[in-house]
């Protein structure tokens, strides 16, 4: 009855427009004044506290601010120039553009909302000039920011590390193959919807225009490289990584391109701390919410109910993926990693499936849910830049969902999809 209580408060606070921390707190604290009446208050802000209570956690801030100072300091634009000159010739050239430069944007932002936010605007505007539908446009770049929490570094990866014990290193590795399949999904589906709808190509880049265009924005490719080797190499922490991150960014976009100024720098920190400081509340607020279902035992209670059931293995494993993809669909899936990651995992661990691999698993499950109606947050964010209807973002989502669906398939059922590199890099 408590675990009813809890989440039929904060499903009804949500359907009536209350923004999810606070939908989050109150039925948590509701749920603690009547089922246990005998602790404190105090339990609250403690449970909070603890819940962002991690030095892993320092990194988010890190990633956004680099993400931000790339933006602010002309990065983005070097990287999508060398994109455009490396892919653009390809049948829906634009759209490959975006695909690649979703791939090299990832491997600093670190967050699907923030990528869209980079190069979103400037690609969705750029493919409209050239004639593409604003709604494949739009479901296109929203299908490819889903690249930047799954290709490392990785915010949702992160916060999954930190819940589960799992070694952040391992889980950015593991998320490189899933993340590369993606990027040749999506680019195989726009290969084919650009024939369909008869999209243009871009002139073919001569050799030494590749050249110039690598020559120029090789400084920002060689920052993920940077932070995969020097974490696996033993150089630095995760944590050490995205500020060593921060000072690269910053010196390369003062000294090397020059087009940051002060103004912008400040204007960076705003927006970081605004993105971290929203992250960090729901991380706060989930905490309460999960220790609550940790104390009623809802983690046997749910193991027990799906060994009840008597399917195979593969089986659960559809089942697990069916939940999450649903929590997806309504739940930020940062508070469903933090609310659903302790009741689940022991169940996973019990199938047989690896801690990272599960990882992988949910993150990916929980980032289609943000391509998917009724909440689907990258789908109103694109539709906003390409001004056009949410219903024609999601028509046009369609054939990309698919795609990330036959790739989340891969990561549930071949385990080595996801355990190979890590695997790799360890020795083992």
């Amino acid at each position: 009855m408590s675990l009813l209580l809890l989440t039929g408060l904060m499903i009804g606070l949500a359907v009536l427009g209350v923004p999810l921390v606070f939908a989050l707190l109150a039925s948590s604290i509701a749920t603690l004044v009547i089922t246990r009446p005998e602790l404190p208050l105090a339990v609250v802000p403690q449970l909070f506290t603890q819940g962002i209570d991690s030095f892993a956690l320092i990194a988010i801030v890190l990633f956004f601010l680099a993400g931000e100072l790339m933006s602010a300091g002309g990065v983005t634009e070097r990287i999508l120039a060398f994109a455009r000159a490396l892919v653009g010739h390809l049948r829906g050239g634009l759209a490959q553009v975006g695909i690649f430069g979703s791939v090299i944007m990832s491997g600093i932002s670190g967050s699907a909302v923030a990528d869209a936010a980079a190069i979103g605007p400037l690609l969705i505007r750029s493919m409209k000039g050239a004639g593409y539908p604003a709604g494949f446009s739009a479901a296109l770049m929203g299908s490819a920011s889903i690249l930047a929490p799954i290709l490392p570094p990785s915010i949702p990866m992160i916060i999954y590390a930190v819940i589960s014990g799992s070694s952040v290193g391992a889980m950015f590795l593991a998320g490189v193959v899933p993340g590369f399949l993606i990027a040749v999904s999506l680019s195989v589906i726009a290969y084919f919807r650009a024939g369909q709808l008869d999209l243009p190509r871009e002139p073919r880049a001569t050799g030494r225009e590749i050249r110039t265009a690598l020559g120029r924005a090789i400084f920002a490719l060689l920052a993920p490289v940077m932070i995969v080797v020097g974490i696996r190499g033993g150089i630095f922490t995760v944590t050490e990584a995205a500020a060593v991150i921060v000072l690269y960014v910053l010196a390369i976009s003062i000294f090397v391109f020059r087009g940051l100024k002060l103004s912008d720098i400040a204007q960076a920190l705003v927006r970081a701390a605004h993105g971290t400081a929203s992250i960090m509340v729901i991380l706060g607020a989930s905490s309460i919410f999960a220790w609550i279902i940790a104390d009623q035992g809802a983690g046997r209670a749910f193991a027990g109910y799906f060994q009840m059931l008597g399917a195979p293995d593969w089986g659960m494993l559809l089942l697990i993926n069916l939940l999450f993809l649903i929590v997806g669909m309504f739940l930020d899936p940062l508070a469903a990693l933090i609310i659903l990651v302790p009741i689940f995992l022991p169940l996973a661990i019990e199938l047989g499936v690896d801690s990272v691999q599960f990882g992988v698993m949910i993150v990916l499950n929980l980032m289609i849910g943000l391509m998917t109606p009724p909440v689907g947050f990258l789908i109103f964010m694109t539709a906003s830049m390409g001004e056009v209807s949410p219903g024609a973002v999601i028509k046009q989502s369609l054939p990309f969902i698919v795609a990330l669906l036959v790739v989340l398939a891969i990561v549930t059922f071949i385990p080595a999809a996801t355990l190979w590199l890590p695997a790799l890099f360890s020795g083992n």
